[in-house]
């Protein structure tokens, strides 16, 4: 089943948690020790190749003005091609496509399921790197094959000046502070904001990157704004008392009764059911996830085998949240699912679990609501049975 981490190596989650996390960054060595390579460089490349798999791929030719950015999806000829200079491929939410990876992402599950983002990997030559540039999210950089300089450098902002580039948005001017090389196991974490640069020291230069959910203000306000507008019926409208005031006044009676209107849909219970959809919608619609449809008897069968395990499909989007009396609403790929009480002790172990083995499953699955919502997310294509 999947875990998450206790510990970097040595050190413990609730250490970071408490002395780095969002604060400062910090260098890990043999932050996984026993890692072993997640996917293979032209099993990456072959993803490159599908037209709904977000890659990048950047040629460092010459002079930082005439570096190169190609969105995939990638042709085979660009990996044929013959450079006598460094280059890079990106490739964005690998663990959408390849179990091993989404399995590797389960073990950052100590941070609520709605900060996490995906897992981008890039392969590079010796030499190659994307220039230096800030995130505005925390990402954890773990070296999963040859050898990579990290540089990490000053706090950055909105406000910071960038290089000419029509494509590339990378920093003017850098300042390296520290310097870690990164070997296999090895892992930087940095806060936000804080600008960075990696340059591949080796041939097969595999990085792994976690990159963690950050809404900003804007999109919180505006999202949530949206969402209310939905809800709303176009008859309901402002209203104001004739009371004396020059025509041209906007009053404090209007601004307080504008104040009461928003007010009032400041609830928690649109506040979560907003969320809780913004935060599981999928990140990538394209993505297929279809399964064949199963029915009560199929169900009935897998449970008297007894092998194998339920698994969330990768690239799905899981979590809930309790609303008082409301009971608990189950949300996934964007979806708000009330769950009967029956039926909670199921989302809220496909959510926080993601695997389940089969044999754990009859309790879960005992009532006929339970059994119902397990069958309608199965056939959905949300959750599938794995006989690995």
């Amino acid at each position: 089943m999947l875990q998450p981490l206790t510990h970097f190596g040595q050190l413990s989650i609730d250490t970071f948690v408490k002395e780095y996390w969002q604060q400062k960054p910090i260098c890990i060595r043999n932050a996984f020790p026993d890692i072993a390579p997640l996917i293979a460089a032209d099993e990456l490349a072959g993803l490159s190749l599908e037209a709904e798999v977000e890659s990048r791929l950047i040629e460092n030719q010459g002079d930082i003005t005439d570096w190169r950015l190609q969105h995939g999806p990638m042709q085979d000829a660009d990996f044929a091609k013959q450079r006598d200079y460094p280059w890079t491929l990106l490739v964005q939410g690998v663990d959408q496509y390849v179990p091993a990876v989404f399995d590797f992402a389960s073990k950052f599950r100590f941070m609520p399921a709605w900060r996490y983002d995906d897992i981008m990997i890039s392969y590079a030559t010796a030499g190659a790197g994307v220039g230096a540039h800030f995130d505005r999210y925390d990402v954890f950089l773990i070296q999963g094959e040859g050898c990579r300089r990290w540089e990490i450098g000053q706090a950055c902002s909105s406000t910071s000046p960038l290089a000419e580039h029509n494509d590339l948005s990378l920093l003017q001017d850098f300042e390296t502070i520290e310097s870690f090389d990164l070997e296999p196991g090895d892992m930087l974490y940095l806060p936000p904001l804080v600008a960075h640069r990696g340059v591949a020291l080796t041939d097969n230069c595999m990085t792994y990157s976690v990159g963690c959910r950050a809404p900003s203000f804007s999109d919180v306000i505006g999202g949530f704004a949206d969402y209310i507008g939905q809800q709303l019926s176009p008859d309901q409208r402002l209203r104001n008392s004739l009371e004396a005031q020059p025509p041209g006044e906007i009053s404090a009676n209007d601004i307080a009764n504008l104040r009461h209107i928003i007010a009032q849909q400041l609830t928690d219970e649109n506040l979560a059911q907003w969320f809780g959809s913004m935060s599981t919608e999928p990140k990538n619609p394209a993505l297929d996830i279809s399964e064949e449809a199963m029915d009560s008897s199929e169900l009935a069968n897998i449970l008297v085998d007894k092998y194998g395990v339920i698994r969330v499909s990768e690239g799905v989007r899981i979590a809930y949240t309790w609303q008082g009396e409301g009971g608990l609403t189950l949300f996934i790929q964007g979806a708000a699912i009330p769950c009967p009480p029956q039926a909670t002790e199921l989302a809220m172990a496909l959510a926080n679990k993601l695997v389940i083995a089969v044999e754990d499953l009859a309790p879960l699955i005992a009532h006929e609501a339970s059994e119902a919502l397990f069958l309608v997310l199965h056939n959905q294509g949300w959750i599938y049975f794995d006989d690995e």
